[in-house]
């Protein structure tokens, strides 16, 4: 009785959920998306050229904010510094704790005391000492943006990130990497691949693109880091199917070449 019933709810949810070979598997993919659909690519060719562009941007900055920044640097050190201690404080109480429990009952009360000891001086530490840096840097952090924006100007934060990000990848050939596609379910092993590129700058500048381009396990779409397209846009759809079932994924991606 319960076999029939449990074969005859699965063949009411393959009917409201569209199962259309029974047996061989399913795959879901109404709801297939990337969290972050678009990015953006700076062509090899012009790469050199941006990381120039963005480092003129930061050396810009007025003194007002780069005074601002060579402090929250300085304060960056210090927190480093307490933090390392903050660490060495925290594995020494679970050392502590470790003797603690391997202790003869005569010998706990003294190692709950260090325990004790040190607990307080870890607290003291964690959200007074250390806890005051990391305050004045976000502090300052804040001030920073602020006044960047004022002058409408980037985070410095960010634009050093982008900086630095732009220059391991040009030093390190690392691809262009998407995220994993989300919200698709279906019988493993799913298989994805390139369906189609279009692009505003014409059938061409789509084919050399696709040069480029490698779909892997999960959607992730790999785009070489010599990419040397036209500047435009490029909109990727995918294939991705299992056993008896596959699924269109139309312009589920878009990469902005500058």
């Amino acid at each position: 009785m319960k076999k029939t019933f449990y074969l005859f709810a699965l063949l009411l949810l393959c009917a409201a959920s569209g199962c259309n070979k029974p047996g061989i598997g399913y795959l879901y993919a109404d709801k297939a998306a990337y969290s972050i659909d678009t990015m953006r690519i700076v062509r090899i060719s012009n790469m050199q050229n941006k990381i120039a562009d963005l480092q003129e941007i930061f050396q810009s900055y007025p003194s007002h904010i780069t005074k601002l920044m060579s402090e929250t640097d300085e304060l960056q050190k210090d927190y480093d510094v307490k933090e390392k201690r903050r660490q060495e404080m925290y594995d020494e109480f679970n050392q502590l704790r470790n003797q603690y429990n391997n202790a003869l009952e005569a010998d706990k009360p003294y190692y709950q005391l260090l325990m004790d000891s040190l607990e307080k001086v870890y607290i003291h530490w964690k959200d007074t000492v250390l806890g005051d840096v990391g305050k004045a840097i976000r502090d300052n952090k804040s001030e920073i943006v602020k006044e960047s924006d004022k002058l409408g100007m980037p985070d410095p934060y960010d634009l050093q990130e982008e900086i630095v990000g732009l220059q391991k990848q040009l030093g390190d050939k690392i691809p262009w990497t998407s995220m994993q596609i989300e919200q698709i379910l279906g019988t493993e092993p799913l298989i994805y691949s390139l369906a189609k590129i279009e692009s505003d700058r014409g059938e061409n500048a789509a084919a050399d693109f696709a040069r480029y381009l490698t779909v892997i396990g999960g959607g992730r779409i790999y785009v070489d880091s010599a990419v040397d397209s036209p500047e435009g846009m490029y909109y990727v759809s995918l294939l991705v199917e299992n056993e008896g079932h596959s699924a269109l994924l139309e312009n589920v991606f878009t990469f902005i070449i500058e």
